[in-house]
């Protein structure tokens, strides 16, 4: 009896626990479904004012990884480094972790830059950097499947800053699609976070293909 007692009280403790942690993380989400609660308010297309080579940036339902919408952009690229309402504190006790996925039929290379207060410094991108613009790389060639990807951004970028815009870099002569763009405080947040995602009609190794 005194046994079932102490392994009824150590489940109470693990889901308190488990509990806690789900409350203190904390999310925002740059982009999945174009809801109006996300950070573009239901219209996150437009948040993007300047385009080079005659860029364009569109929600889509052709293809995504995450619910029904993606983010298409055509070449070069598409930016804006302060968006209105946007100074997402990136600390240890913030959002330290950004989760996004990302896809391109063709061409070299693709990236997305973040604006950290106004001042484009800090990069990500697959295949070639064609611009030699200081990133980092997450793989050698381009992502022809949907790859997911959860950083670090403390530990690739520093603490202490705040994130007010984002650039899609998609780069030479073949759009990109991007997709699921989150931040949070937990880690493990923004692929569970897959906490919104319908797989109907998905495929199925995509969730599989999460890298750090």
């Amino acid at each position: 009896m005194i046994g079932k007692k102490v392994k009824l009280l150590i489940t109470v403790i693990v889901i308190t626990m488990m509990l806690a942690s789900l409350a203190a993380a904390d999310i925002a989400v740059i982009f999945d479904e174009d809801e109006n609660d996300e950070a573009g308010d239901g219209d996150f297309a437009n948040v993007f004012p300047n385009h080079d080579a005659g860029s364009t940036v569109t929600v889509t339902d052709d293809d995504s990884i995450s619910g029904r919408f993606s983010v298409f952009c055509t070449p070069s690229q598409s930016y804006n480094n302060a968006i209105a309402g946007w100074a997402y504190p990136i600390s240890n006790d913030d959002y330290r972790y950004i989760t996004f996925a990302w896809r391109k039929d063709g061409g070299t290379g693709i990236m997305i830059q973040l604006a950290f207060d106004t001042t484009w410094a800090y990069r990500y991108f697959s295949g070639v950097n064609v611009t030699n613009w200081p990133g980092i790389q997450l793989e050698n060639d381009i992502p022809e499947d949907w790859m997911v990807y959860t950083r670090d951004l403390v530990e690739d970028f520093g603490a202490n800053w705040n994130l007010t815009g984002v650039a899609l870099t998609p780069w030479d002569g073949v759009g990109g699609y991007y997709d699921h763009i989150i931040l949070h405080t937990d880690e493990d947040e923004g692929k569970i976070g897959q906490f919104a995602v319908e797989f109907s009609g998905k495929l199925t190794t995509t969730w599989g293909k999460i890298k750090h």
